[in-house]
């Protein structure tokens, strides 16, 4: 796959092997010269040093390019020049290509500059690479680079070792030799834990998985995987963290875990988005929309191209924002949303060079012939189809795309042929592309079970049974080695996230010493309340002194420091508080999560059922083009091809559970959106219903809705108002579970939820038949850290934070409730 290849050297292009010098000498001996010349150590000298190593570096003149990096490093630190580190990380750039390397050097450049508030900035210059640059000549790099290895491991400079065995280490791969490929990649991985640079160490693990791969090893990349994870895992508060998590989604993503890979996406995104990289936010939301279409997830995806685009514009960058305009078209066209797909289609073709334009029209025909196909005009889209064919035949040597896109396209014209009945086209078609997609060596599943479902339909067609069949079984095994992979993948992610899981002490201690923090936070109130008697005493103090005027200074001290003493208190009082603010959030989201797992499962179910369906159809099928029974072949084929339409449908069905989980996991943006209100309570009440059933199989309960078919849509911030839904109906299933658990047979434990249109207001109302609240607490309960439930079990914020979003939205809660009856919550919104 050219995933995995991805992986290791990030597609670095290759140019054939030259001789000739890509830099002229004598501007090398002009630098070396003024170098000379210049006796004084000063800022100027390190920058000519670091230009001169760039241009040997040009040159493959690796001796004389690392001496100098070296120098300029040694003599920055000597007189103690910041900027020098800049140019020293761009310097190691150059010599390092392209690719993940590449990009983390100038990152670190990148780094020191923001840390120096931009007044380094100067020194961040950007690398002219010449054209032709890098040279392909692995043997004659080797004969430089392994002497000149011995001489800066006799100086123990780990830092260009590290960078010199990184170029042999490219050179061996290109000759074929993974042998002393995975001995440099394991001397990577010790001079990067040398050097503590996790980036770096992560990265040359990576290289010895593939590597193993590569070899058929997977017991062998197994277990540096895990490995791998475990270091990941340990290293989340690292200062590389945000870096380290759009490579792990990397990983993920090349290795087909797209789950995961989102997952690390986002967590990755969130922490640029924090600082403003706009440059490194463009890479992770190219690859995690690219994720979304892998998953089907085409609203998603379409939102996070639109980010994507809307970076560009911000960076002023035009030849990137028409590239980027073409990102959403396919899953717009996915959407059915053909008009905005030709509207981004238009922009990219408007901007396009003359190099760009001719595959981007050829993209613009596959869209055109895809939607005459959804419209049934199948003789108009093969017209445009096949110029997309054409185009890509021309471009399928020089361009990588052309390659990739060829397949899908037949699998279009072959598709039209048959519907219009031309079996022998559809044929030559379906045969050609599958021929295509087996040359390309891609495990793109998608394709290669649609094609050969194709060819065994067209066979079918034209009475040929046998080669049916045989299309038959090429589809069944695919499936089948689909669904080998997939699980391979569940049961990795699994194993990956309870690594992770076992990282994540910090949350469980968190809430071990919640009960420690609230004591403290009642003690530091005493505190506040002693300290603030203890000033009225020095005030009275004070006056007395004043009179005498002889101990007016002491006085005035001893206030001051009672003074910095309560403003200390306040200070620590708003650390406990936001901690455990945090750590009621934390739980509220693990809450949301287990009852999103339940949900998930149904549909889930429906597909695996399914698809056994399918696999004891395709054998019933195999039987009867056996006994030639053309007529049950079809009836059975046409089952199949049923199932296939239901095991779509829920899986959409899991994906729409699925898009509404990432919405409402994520931090919310703070800004209102006009929601309804019954869906919103509809979809809490069900979650937070499965979630308790999760953590207890034996529980049960009613659940009534009575909801208000007229109510108006009102604006809100849906995650926030979310929380409240959940939290109150957390409580309320937890009330009637506590009576049920006393009462005696009859109790019929139900919680309700009810909405209504007032005059200019919403209300919603959450009632159980629980055992109430007592009138001696009901005015306490909206009191942050006020809580009935056991020790650990309950922080006393969830109350507090539902009443102060609720204010929020300028609406109102209030309680109703009796003894041994149960307890209703209302809350009003303001509809306007």
């Amino acid at each position: 796959m050219i995933i995995s290849l991805i992986i290791f050297f990030d597609l670095i292009s290759l140019v054939k092997a030259q001789d000739t010098l890509l830099i002229n000498p004598a501007k090398i001996d002009s630098l070396q010269q003024l170098i000379d010349s210049r006796p004084k150590a000063d800022e100027e000298k390190v920058r000519l040093l670091n230009e001169y190593a760039r241009l040997c570096f040009f040159n493959q003149e690796f001796q004389k390019g690392f001496i100098a990096t070296r120098d300029a490093r040694e003599l920055s630190s000597k007189i103690d020049f910041k900027g020098g580190q800049i140019m020293y990380y761009i310097t190691l750039a150059a010599i390092s290509r392209q690719g993940q390397i590449h990009n983390y050097r100038l990152e670190q450049a990148r780094r020191l500059v923001e840390e120096s508030d931009n007044q380094l900035a100067e020194y961040f210059t950007e690398l002219n690479v010449p054209i032709g640059y890098p040279q392909n000549n692995p043997e004659q790099i080797l004969e430089k680079l392994i002497p000149l290895l011995q001489y800066f491991e006799n100086l123990d400079d780990k830092e260009i070792q590290f960078t010199i065995i990184d170029e042999m280490g490219w050179s061996y791969y290109i000759l074929g030799r993974t042998n002393e490929t995975k001995i440099i990649a394991k001397k990577m991985i010790e001079l990067s834990s040398d050097l503590s640079q996790l980036y770096l160490k992560f990265i040359s693990y990576s290289r010895l998985i593939y590597l193993n791969i590569l070899e058929g090893d997977t017991d062998e990349s197994g277990k540096i995987e895990k490995k791998l994870i475990e270091m990941f895992a340990e290293a989340k508060d690292h200062i590389d963290s945000d870096y380290l998590n759009y490579l792990q989604a990397n990983y993920f993503n090349n290795s087909g875990q797209y789950a995961l890979a989102i997952d690390y996406y986002l967590k990755s995104a969130d922490e640029f988005e924090e600082k403003g990289n706009l440059n490194r936010l463009i890479k992770i939301y190219n690859q995690l929309g690219y994720a979304y279409q892998q998953f089907e997830m085409h609203e998603k995806a379409v939102e996070i191209y639109e980010k994507y685009i809307s970076i560009f514009k911000k960076l002023n960058d035009n030849i990137g924002l028409h590239n980027a305009y073409q990102r959403p078209v396919l899953s717009l066209f996915e959407l059915k949303r053909y008009d905005e797909a030709r509207h981004y289609m238009a922009l990219a073709l408007q901007g396009a060079n003359e190099q760009d334009r001719p595959l981007l029209l050829a993209l613009n025909n596959m869209l055109e012939g895809q939607i005459l196909m959804d419209e049934g005009k199948y003789r108009e889209a093969i017209a445009y189809l096949q110029k997309t064919y054409e185009t890509y035949l021309s471009f399928e040597d020089s361009v990588q795309t052309a390659a990739y896109t060829i397949s899908f396209t037949l699998l279009y014209i072959a598709e039209c042929y048959q519907k219009l009945g031309d079996m022998n086209s559809a044929l030559k078609y379906g045969l050609e592309c599958l021929e295509r997609e087996n040359q390309l060596n891609h495990a793109r599943t998608i394709i290669k079970v649609k094609i050969s479902i194709l060819i065994a339909e067209i066979y079918v067609e034209k009475g040929q049974s046998e080669k049916a069949l045989d299309y038959i079984k090429m589809y069944q095994e695919i499936i089948t080695e689909s669904n080998k992979t997939e699980n391979a993948n569940k049961i990795a992610e699994a194993e990956i996230r309870s690594i992770i899981d076992k990282s994540e002490k910090q949350i469980n201690l968190l809430e071990k010493e919640k009960t420690q923090k609230i004591q403290q936070s009642k003690i530091q109130r005493v505190w506040i309340f002693s300290i603030t008697g203890a000033l009225l005493s020095a005030l009275l103090v004070s006056l007395i002194l004043y009179r005498n005027n002889k101990s007016k200074q002491k006085a005035n001290a001893l206030l001051n420091q009672q003074k910095e003493e309560i403003q200390d208190s306040l200070i620590q009082l708003k650390a406990t508080q936001s901690q455990l603010i945090q750590s009621e959030k934390m739980a509220s989201l693990g809450e949301l999560t287990a009852g999103i797992a339940h949900e998930i499962q149904n549909p889930l179910n429906f597909v695996n059922n399914f698809s056994e369906v399918n696999t004891e159809l395709i054998d019933e099928l195999s039987e009867e083009v056996n006994k030639g029974n053309l007529d049950e072949v079809k009836a059975i084929a046409k089952d199949i091809k049923a199932n296939e339409e239901k095991i779509n449908y829920h899986g959409k069905r899991a994906d729409a559970i699925v898009k509404g989980m990432l919405q409402h996991s994520r931090t919310s943006s703070g800004e209102k959106e006009l929601t309804d209100i019954n869906l919103l309570c509809d979809e809490y009440l069900r979650l937070a219903y499965h979630g308790l059933r999760a953590k207890d199989s034996n529980f049960q309960s009613a659940f009534v809705t009575e909801f208000d078919p007229t109510l108006a849509k009102i604006n809100i911030i849906p995650q926030d108002m979310g929380r409240v839904l959940l939290n109150l109906i957390n409580n309320a299933f937890q009330a009637i579970d506590e009576r049920s658990k006393k009462s005696k047979k009859g109790y019929q434990p139900k919680v309700t939820i009810k909405t209504k249109q007032l005059d200019g207001k919403i209300e919603i109302t959450v009632n159980d038949n629980g055992n109430g609240i007592p009138d001696s607490i009901k005015d306490k309960i909206f009191q942050p850290f006020f809580t009935t439930k056991p020790t650990g079990q309950g922080t006393g914020l969830g109350l507090s934070l539902s009443y102060d979003i609720i204010k929020a939205h300028g609406g109102e809660i209030k309680v109703s409730t009796k003894e041994n009856e149960g307890t209703a919550f209302i809350i009003q919104l303001p509809i306007h």
